[in-house]
């Protein structure tokens, strides 16, 4: 046997080589095989590439979205359903009182955004209680029959008066337990309580507080009396709390309700009264949720500058020149155009517009450093917030003024800072007929009475409804805010459906495809092209063998053993 020989494998197949020829067909095959896939190689190396773009790219976008989240409730909501929601609309009360007294411990206050801020003076003069009778009779054993057969009727003020049948072998228990499976209707609970080791006593209490309980339509053993519960006089024998509205003052205004919760009487203030203590004035001051603001826009700063971190590593440069073996987007447009685009608009002038007026996030606490990230200074940010709220909340949140109610802004992914204008809409019937703006019709699509600028204007990105029914000029202001920009930067990069990471991302993942399955033709032939080789040097192996046989049979006949003759 030659030395080169053997059992070998390539791709499915096994197969003997060189067993005749000595020759090591394996490797012959294998260099034939590699040379025919070497192109798919090349095209896998660029899938590889192209998947760790998409991993990134993929990256990228889910920080962008998070500081798209971030910035939510920053930015001004255009909806026609949900106003004073934003972050700058959020109240926070304080209450104080002109006593010892906790004022936590007499009254909770809940306040909705958007609240008008001021300041008031609260008394809790009484809390709602509910009513309570009990029985006065002695009953030594709760569970021994009482020996009544009668019915009667009872609720409370407000609610379905239900008959209760009493018959003679019912315990004090039973009776209790008979009112309690009607308590859903009639509003009233009843209990069996031991005063004394040889006394029990039956305890009636109404479900809502200030409703009063009555018992009526008595036939029979009047049951109710037997026990004690009421007097021969139709009221009751043992009274234990008598029901009561609660009543709160609101500077110096007295105000009653059945509940202890007097939500609406401050626009806005839910109040619940949890301890009535009459000549302790409360102060309730309603303002700005300040701290609610900052920790907002802190969260904004730590998703945008973790979003930075992730830009940075993606342009990370050795000293030699090298770029770095993880800075797959290293001179990737998109990459550089976000980056430039975030920064642009971080650093653009926003506010009002006024001479003395905040006009920068750097006016307000937020700066960016030498690495690009945004820098906080909580100091400098409250006392913004303090002395010049509004011009704050200009600062972040696009400010839109309209002179005539009728028309609404419900969308803006504009990129305009400023913008003053006066739209004159024309009325056909019902329906919105033209839109111009000093005379030129061409800057708008109607449709119904939606209203929306045309890609390529100065309106491209708004949208506006428009309810009247006549024909009107309206004065539309708009200044824009950095919230508000930032949003519109992002979703032209971030938004899952159409923003431009996501086309990158979808063209890489369609390209991949393409050039995986022109990969697989590839290795197809190359797998098929080495099969024949295989059959073919098994065929030359085996015709050698068969010819070294021949050779043998000869030299055996004639007696020649010289291998070279």
């Amino acid at each position: 046997m030659p030395i080169n020989s053997g059992i070998s494998t390539l791709g499915n197949r096994t197969f003997f080589f060189g067993g005749a020829s000595g020759i090591d067909t394996t490797s012959l095959i294998k260099v034939a095989y590699d040379i025919r896939k070497r192109e798919a190689d090349k095209i896998d190396l660029r899938v590889e590439r192209n998947t760790s773009k998409f991993d990134a790219f993929e990256k990228m976008r889910t920080m962008a979205n998070d500081v798209k989240t971030s910035l939510a409730n920053i930015k001004k909501n255009y909806s026609a359903l949900t106003t004073n929601t934003g972050l700058f609309d959020g109240r926070s009360g304080t209450l104080s009182t002109t006593s010892a007294t906790s004022p936590a411990s007499l009254v909770t206050v809940a306040i909705d955004s958007g609240t008008a801020i001021g300041n008031f003076s609260l008394e809790t003069i009484k809390k709602a209680r509910v009513e309570k009778v009990g029985s006065n009779a002695t009953f030594t054993d709760k569970n021994l029959a009482l020996g009544y057969t009668g019915g009667f009727d009872i609720a409370i003020a407000g609610k379905t008066a239900t008959t209760i049948n009493v018959s003679a072998t019912m315990s004090l228990s039973d009776l209790a337990a008979a009112i309690n499976t009607q308590s859903a209707t009639t509003g009233v609970n009843a209990s069996v309580i031991q005063t004394t080791p040889t006394n029990f006593q039956l305890v009636l209490s109404g479900t809502d507080t200030a409703k009063s309980i009555s018992i009526t339509n008595v036939t029979g053993t009047d049951v109710m009396q037997s026990i004690g519960v009421t007097n021969g006089g139709g009221g009751f024998a043992n009274p234990i709390q008598t029901a009561q509205q609660a009543e709160i003052k609101i500077d110096g205004i007295s105000y009653l309700r059945d509940t202890n919760n007097f939500d609406g009487v401050i626009a806005g203030v839910k109040m619940t009264i949890k301890n009535a203590e009459p000549g302790t004035a409360i102060d309730l001051s309603i303002g700005n949720n300040n701290e609610g603001i900052k920790e907002g826009i802190q969260r904004f700063i730590e998703t945008y500058n973790t979003l930075r971190d992730f830009i940075k590593s993606q342009q990370v440069v050795s000293t030699e020149g090298q770029v770095d073996s993880n800075a797959v987007l290293f001179g990737d447009g998109l990459l550089n155009n976000l980056n430039l685009s975030l920064q642009k608009t971080l650093g653009g002038s926003y506010g009002t517009g006024g001479p003395t007026a905040l006009s920068s996030l750097g006016d307000v606490g937020i700066k960016i450093d030498a690495n690009n990230k945004l820098t906080f200074d909580e100091a400098k940010f409250d006392t913004a917030l303090i002395d010049k709220f509004d011009e704050v909340r200009a600062i972040f949140e696009t400010k839109v003024t309209i002179d005539n109610p009728e028309l609404r802004m419900t969308k803006n992914t504009s990129n305009t800072s400023s913008l003053s204008f006066a739209m004159q809409i024309t009325m056909s019937g019902a329906n919105i007929s033209d839109v111009s703006v000093g005379g030129d019709n061409t800057l708008f699509d109607i449709s119904g009475q939606t209203i929306t600028g045309k890609v390529g204007t100065a309106y491209e990105g708004m949208t506006f409804v428009y309810i009247g029914t006549t024909n009107s000029t309206m004065n539309v202001d708009l200044k824009g805010g950095a919230a508000d920009s930032l949003d519109t930067t992002l979703t032209k990069f971030a938004d899952i459906l159409t923003g431009d990471v996501t086309k990158e991302m979808n063209r890489l993942s369609a390209q991949n495809t393409d050039m995986q399955q022109k990969s697989a033709r590839i290795i197809e032939k190359a797998e098929s092209y080495r099969d024949r080789l295989i059959e073919k040097y098994a065929n030359f192996e085996t015709k050698l063998s068969a010819a070294q046989n021949v050779l043998a049979q000869l030299r055996a006949l004639t007696g020649n053993k010289d291998n070279n003759n």
